[in-house]
């Protein structure tokens, strides 16, 4: 978990993990989970990757999941790669969503991008 008075600045940086990250600070990062949360008041500044990524916050940057949910309160600007987007009413997004057909497809997009 990231706090929200915890802030990770790195030019270059990427904080990976295996189960579920919940950010609740200002990540300047890439990251990668199985899970990731970024909460209502948490910030990421980079690429948000993993099975399931559920945004309440902020994300300036691309999305790449299996499934992304982008709650009301969140606040999208990038592109988002999904093989399953749900969007609620009042939810912020600017940039393209992407539709993969298989997670081979997602996996070339995280490839391409470093994040793996």
């Amino acid at each position: 978990m990231i706090g929200n008075d915890l802030k990770i600045l790195g030019q270059g940086l990427k904080i990976t993990g295996r189960g579920v990250l919940q950010i609740d600070g200002e990540l300047d990062s890439d990251v990668q989970a199985m899970e990731v949360v970024v909460g209502a008041k948490g910030k990421v500044t980079g690429m948000v990757a993993g099975q399931q990524v559920t945004v309440q916050g902020e994300v300036a940057g691309a999305i790449c999941a299996k499934s992304v949910t982008l709650q009301a309160s969140s606040n999208v600007e990038g592109d988002v790669h999904h093989m399953s987007l749900a969007v609620e009413k009042g939810a912020r997004f600017e940039g393209r969503s992407r539709h993969a057909s298989s997670e081979a497809d997602l996996d070339a997009v995280m490839d391409k991008s470093g994040v793996r």
